[in-house]
């Protein structure tokens, strides 16, 4: 959870999109946050580790919705998340998971009259919005990457901002802490060999 937090994303949020996994890496024992996608592979991540177990593939959340927002990772959907603060999020979502997974997406995204895409401010991002674009020709694409213009992604704008506001008196206390450790814990199926 400290992992989370100090990358801005809210407690909240986090427990209701991520599980605490633990995997094995040459017979060693690791825990990571993990990000389920839609196969029943993760994506990991720790401050000492970024990967994901098989079988990779995307993430897609289906509310019913006309819209749909895509990301190229689950640290910038849970960034969006964290800034928007929704009550419960009732549009759909396609997280990529990485861009080469971007023909995976196609049959989920296109469906879609509206896509909001929120890649990257590199290359690779403004590729795959281009690839977007093209591979989505009835629906209205909308770029919103110029909101976290000058940062590299949605997650580096939160950690920004986060560090723009004035500090408060408030702390968490390690019960809090511990209490927030609790929720991420793992079940036996979460548990990847990597």
């Amino acid at each position: 959870v400290s992992y989370l937090t100090g990358r801005g994303i809210d407690p909240a949020i986090a427990r209701t999109y991520c599980r605490e996994v633990r995997y094995t890496i040459g017979g060693k024992e690791y825990f990571a946050v993990g990000f389920r996608n839609d196969a029943g592979g993760w994506e990991l991540r720790s401050e000492r580790f970024k990967g994901g177990s098989s079988p990779k593939h995307i993430t897609t959340i289906d509310n019913r919705s006309d819209t749909v927002i895509a990301f190229e990772g689950f640290m910038d959907f849970l960034a969006y998340l964290s800034l928007k603060h929704p009550e419960r999020l009732r549009i759909d979502a396609a997280v990529l998971n990485s861009v080469v997974n971007l023909p995976k997406a196609v049959p989920f995204i296109s469906r879609h009259p509206v896509i909001h895409a929120f890649f990257d401010n590199d290359e690779a991002g403004r590729k795959t919005t281009a690839d977007l674009l093209r591979l989505c020709p009835r629906s209205e694409i909308i770029d919103q990457s110029h909101f976290y213009r000058g940062h590299k992604d949605v997650n580096d704008y939160l950690i920004a901002r986060i560090k723009d506001r004035p500090k408060t008196t408030k702390t968490i206390s390690d019960k809090q802490d511990h209490s927030c450790r609790n929720d991420l814990q793992p079940s036996k199926a979460e548990t990847a060999t990597i």
